[in-house]
C-alpha cells in the first residue's frame, strides 16, 4: 500500500501533468527507453535506438512485447501514440517537445524511425512516452488504461485508491508483488499516522522534514535518504534594474549560508549544490567552485553595484521576494531575509495561494522567487531554462536571462552526438552560469522514503522519484 498526496487527474501517458498520475503510469507503461542513474537512457521496449546525424534515430523494437489485453506492441501502436500527440486540436504538454518531430516511418512491425527536422543529441529524452495500443481514445485510455508495464490496470476509486495487478505477460522481469494499491491520502498527518499503523507501507517524498525524527523514532517504520535530482533555486528577473545587475546577484549569492538553510530548515533532506544536474549525472562538472558565505566580499559588490553601507542600519536596498503559502517555502524565505539582512540587504515576503503566485511567475510578475525543478533528468532541460529562444510562453526562462556564450553552447551540445564533446561543453555552461547567476543554486533535494521496514528493494528507488521501481518492492 503506497501513499499518493492527491487523486490522478487520469491515466492516459500522452496528457498527464500531475505527479500522482503520473506515478500510477509508471507501473502501467513503459517506453523505447527508461531512465539510468546517472543520466544516461536504456533501450526499454526498444532493442537499440541510434543515429549517426542526431537527426535520424532508429529505433528496432522488442519481439513479443505484448500490450495488458494480450495484443502483441508493434511500430504501429509506437507512431499512432506519438503522431497522435502531435496531431492538430491534440492538447498535451508534451506536444511543444515532440514538434522536433518530421515524420515518423514504420519500415516493418519491429522497426520504427523518427525524422527530426534539426539533430537532437538529447531525443532519447523524448522515447520515454508510454506507448499505448493504436487507435486509443482519450475516453478510452481514461476508463480502461492499457500499456505494456509491469502492472495492469484493476480499478480506480475516486479520492480513495487505485488498484493495479501484476501483469504476468511482461516482457521483463516480472513484479515481486501480485498487487500494489496505491490510496490517496491528502492530509500530511493522516499519511504520517497511516504509515505509522501499518495501514499504509510507502510515502515518498511526501513528509515534512519535522516529522522525520518521530518515524526514525517508531518500530516497525524506516527512513531512506536515496540520492535526488529536484532542485531548489532562488530565481532573478533581469528585466528589473537592480537585479540585472551581476555584482548584485553575486552579493546575495555570498550572503547566503546555504548549509544552514540545508541543515537547520531542511533537516538534511537536502544537499548543497552548484548545478542543477543531479550528483552523478554524466554532464556534472564535479569541480564547480562552491559558493560560501563570505559577508565582507558581498558588501564590497554592493558597494561597486552603487549600494553603499548607509547609516543608522538602514539598508543598502529592499527587494520582494514571491513565494507560494507553503509552510516550508514561507520558512525557508524568511531564513534567506535573515541571512540577507546581515548583508545590508532588506527583503520583503510576497505569500500568495500556489494559482497566484504561479501566475505572477509565468508573466515574469516578480523580482526575485524561489521554486523547486522536479526530477530533472537531461542536460538538455538549460535549454529550456536558460536559452533566449525559452522565453515565456515558448519556454521556462522566466528571469529573461540572455547570454550568447550560453546560448551557443547549448546549441553546439543539442547538436553533437559525441558524449566527450556535450561534456565538455555542458562543464563549460555550468561554470558560466555560475559566475552569471541567473539563478542562485539553493539544494538538491533527496529522495526521502518512509516505509514499513520489512519492504525490500527501497535501494531502487531512482533519484527522480518515479514509480517505476515498483516492480522491484517485496516484503519479507
Amino acid at each position: 500500500m503506497a501513499a499518493l498526496e492527491s487523486s490522478p487527474l487520469g491515466f492516459d501517458p500522452r496528457v498527464l501533468t500531475d505527479q500522482s498520475s503520473w506515478r500510477v503510469a509508471d507501473a502501467l507503461y513503459t517506453g523505447l527507453m527508461k531512465k539510468a542513474p546517472r543520466g544516461e537512457f536504456l533501450p526499454d521496449l526498444a532493442e537499440s535506438c541510434d543515429s549517426e546525424d542526431a537527426r535520424v534515430w532508429s529505433c528496432r523494437l522488442r519481439s513479443g512485447v505484448l500490450f495488458h489485453d494480450g495484443r502483441p506492441m508493434t511500430s504501429s501502436d509506437v507512431a499512432f501514440t506519438y503522431e497522435s500527440v502531435l496531431s492538430e486540436g491534440f492538447r498535451s504538454s508534451k506536444k511543444q517537445a515532440l514538434r522536433v518531430i518530421e515524420r515518423i516511418e514504420t519500415p516493418s512491425p519491429l522497426m520504427v524511425v523518427f525524422h527530426l527536422r534539426s539533430p537532437y543529441s538529447s531525443f532519447p529524452n523524448q522515447l520515454l512516452l508510454g506507448i499505448i495500443p493504436a487507435g486509443t481514445s482519450l475516453e478510452a485510455a481514461r476508463a480502461r488504461p492499457i500499456g505494456t508495464g509491469p502492472f495492469l490496470f484493476e480499478f480506480y476509486r475516486p479520492d480513495d485508491r487505485v488498484s493495479l495487478r501484476r501483469f504476468d505477460g511482461f516482457y521483463g522481469e516480472k513484479a515481486r508483488m501480485a498487487r500494489v494499491v496505491m490510496r490517496v491520502i491528502p492530509d500530511t498527518t493522516t499519511r504520517a499516522l497511516e504509515l505509522l499503523r501499518g495501514s499504509v507501507h510507502l510515502a515518498i517524498n511526501s513528509l515534512s522534514p519535522d516529522m522525520l525524527p518521530r518515524m526514525e523514532a517508531a518500530s516497525g517504520v524506516t527512513v531512506s535518504r536515496l540520492p535526488g535530482s529536484n532542485h531548489g533555486y532562488i530565481a532573478f528577473n533581469f528585466k528589473d534594474p537592480v537585479l540585472s545587475k551581476k555584482e548584485v546577484r553575486q552579493a546575495l549569492a555570498l550572503a547566503l549560508d546555504r548549509r544552514a538553510i540545508a541543515s537547520g530548515l531542511w533537516r538534511d533532506t537536502v544537499e548543497v549544490t552548484e548545478t542543477l544536474l543531479p550528483k552523478d549525472h554524466w554532464a556534472t562538472d564535479p569541480d564547480l567552485p562552491p559558493l560560501e558565505r563570505d559577508l565582507e566580499r558581498a558588501g564590497r559588490l554592493l558597494d561597486q553595484a552603487g549600494f553603499p553601507e548607509r547609516a543608522e542600519g538602514r539598508p543598502r536596498l529592499t527587494l520582494t521576494f514571491k513565494t507560494s503559502t507553503d509552510e516550508m517555502t514561507v520558512l525557508q524565505a524568511t531564513a534567506i531575509a535573515a541571512q540577507w539582512r546581515e548583508a545590508g540587504v532588506e527583503t520583503v515576503i510576497r505569500s500568495h495561494d500556489f494559482s497566484i503566485f504561479y501566475e505572477d511567475v509565468i508573466h515574469g510578475n516578480f523580482r526575485l522567487f524561489s521554486m523547486r525543478w522536479q526530477g530533472i533528468t537531461d542536460p538538455d532541460h538549460y535549454h529550456d531554462v536558460f536559452h533566449t529562444r525559452s522565453f515565456p510562453p515558448g519556454g521556462w526562462n522566466r528571469g529573461f536571462f540572455s547570454d550568447p556564450l550560453v546560448d551557443s553552447w547549448i546549441e553546439k551540445a543539442r547538436q553533437t552526438r559525441s558524449r566527450q564533446e556535450r561534456q565538455r561543453l555542458y562543464f563549460a555552461l555550468q561554470r558560466r552560469l555560475l559566475d552569471e547567476l541567473p539563478y542562485i543554486p539553493l539544494y538538491r533535494a533527496l529522495t526521502v522514503a518512509v516505509h514499513d521496514s520489512r519492504l525490500t528493494g527501497i535501494s531502487s528507488i531512482p533519484p527522480t522519484g518515479d514509480f517505476t521501481f515498483l516492480r522491484e518492492i517485496g516484503r519479507e
